[in-house]
């Protein structure tokens, strides 16, 4: 395995540990009156490594699609590239 794979590998952990632990706080701190009613898993593709496993309420999972759609929607809204070389911010909130 080379070292692109490696790093691409870590930061799949990564990213599925982080999606995971942040739904299950939402689950538990804004708890929904109709109990979880679906399981989310993550597993790394290109290992099979399954990271682990929450249950989710509908409300957050709900929630949580809505913040990417709107998400996405910005990213394709943004104005095409003026060609000229520019800083911008990835990842971040």
């Amino acid at each position: 395995m080379d070292q692109k794979q490696i790093a691409r590998e870590m930061i799949a952990r990564r990213a599925g540990r982080t999606l995971l632990v942040g739904l299950g706080d939402m689950v538990r701190e804004v708890p929904s009156d109709a109990g979880v009613a679906l399981r989310v898993t993550v597993t790394v593709i290109d290992s099979g490594e399954q990271i682990g496993t929450v249950d989710v309420d509908t409300t957050n999972a709900d929630d949580i699609g809505y913040i990417a759609t709107r998400r996405a929607a910005g990213l394709r809204n943004r104005p095409a590239p003026t060609g000229k070389p520019a800083l911008r911010l990835v990842g971040g909130a």
